[in-house]
């Protein structure tokens, strides 16, 4: 038996739906791109007001990253009865600075958990929001998992300047 989903496992959400499971939510992963080159998340508060995502920040890594590259990704999943699911959210974040707009995100409710002061809001400007639900599924095996020794593709070269970073491997567990 196959441990692939089915497509009938796996439901799209509309944006529509997406944007009411983002706003039952306040907490989410932020990913964004640091000044080396290398994807870092973050779990931050949020809040969605008017199809716009607001989240506060210190004057930390999280905000300098952003002003020198403001492409980032957002994600939060949860669970509803007997299925889980999952929003991304892509898009462009800035800093706000026009009060009127800081007062819009006050009365989004973005509100940030940390005992770290978060002074500055953030908007993350959607260009694309997408989300999927699926069923928990019930028919793991159980044990130990037993791995499968896929064949090796042929090797390719690092990008040039940066040395492979060595992946770990584990020795499969012999069938018995």
């Amino acid at each position: 038996m196959s441990n692939e989903p089915t497509a009938a496992s796996v439901t799209a959400l509309s944006t529509a739906e997406c944007w009411r499971l983002l706003e039952t939510q306040r907490l989410g992963r932020l990913a964004l791109v640091d000044a080396s080159g290398e994807p870092r998340i973050y779990p931050v508060n949020f809040a969605g007001r008017d199809g716009v995502l607001y989240l506060r920040s210190a004057n930390d890594a999280k905000l300098r990253f952003l002003r020198s590259r403001p492409t980032v990704a957002f994600e939060v999943d949860g669970k509803d009865a007997d299925q889980w699911w999952s929003v991304v959210l892509r898009g462009e974040a800035a800093r706000v600075d026009v009060d009127a707009e800081i007062l819009a995100s006050r009365h989004a409710q973005v509100r940030s958990m940390s005992p770290t002061a978060k002074p500055f809001v953030i908007r993350i400007q959607p260009r694309s929001v997408t989300g999927r639900r699926f069923r928990e599924r019930g028919d793991e095996p159980e044990g130990p998992v037993r791995t499968q020794i896929l064949t090796p593709s042929p090797e390719l070269p690092p990008p040039a300047g940066r040395r492979p970073h060595p992946i770990p491997s584990f020795t499969p567990l012999a069938d018995g």
